[in-house]
């Protein structure tokens, strides 16, 4: 099912959702073009024949879908549920790469770091910590998907997410010292 030009082309949306994911407001937009990008980027692992990603990344759109709901009522999501989707996660590359295609590999453990961290750092309500402990688990998958030879918009995705993360990170820094500066 191997198929460069629609894993592009889900690759390319991906792009789009993530920035635009960085440049919203409030924690409930951020988490809805996050979900978009984790669903568009399934869409490019499917294919591009990397299944693991795929299903991690379905994971984590269950995850996020469940955090939204948690930020549309105002409510701050249990410890546990980061610990449940952190289990999944774990359980989805056992299942996926060892049981079913037995193509584990020593890099799969990257990704399944990066989603072990957004498990919980998208448990977290405050946009700015968001931003901030974010950097982390961009840079692990960076790593992942450049190792794993995914495509080149998948490299590019995460790239710009962690570019689109630094700039508003100074973005918020300039509006905050304006601000304190109108005071």
């Amino acid at each position: 099912m191997y198929n460069e030009l629609l894993a592009t082309l889900f690759g390319f949306l991906a792009v789009v959702f993530i920035v635009t994911s960085y440049f919203v407001s409030n924690k409930t937009g951020y988490l809805f073009f996050q979900l978009l990008n984790m669903l568009s980027f399934a869409l490019s692992y499917l294919f591009c024949e990397n299944y693991f990603a795929m299903v991690g990344l379905t994971v984590s759109a269950i995850r996020t879908v469940t955090f939204f709901v948690f930020e549309k009522k105002g409510k701050d999501p249990s410890i546990w549920l980061a610990v449940l989707f952190s289990a999944m996660a774990v359980a989805a590359w056992a299942i996926v790469n060892v049981v079913i295609l037995d193509t584990a590999a020593p890099v799969d453990i990257l990704l399944v770091i990066a989603m072990v961290c957004y498990n919980f750092i998208f448990k977290i309500r405050n946009l700015n910590v968001v931003r901030y402990t974010i950097i982390f688990p961009l840079c692990v998958s960076i790593l992942y998907n450049i190792l794993s030879w995914s495509t080149v918009f998948a490299v590019c995705s995460y790239s710009f997410e962690l570019a689109a993360d630094i700039i508003s990170i100074i973005k918020g820094k300039i509006n905050s010292r304006k601000a304190r500066k109108l005071i």
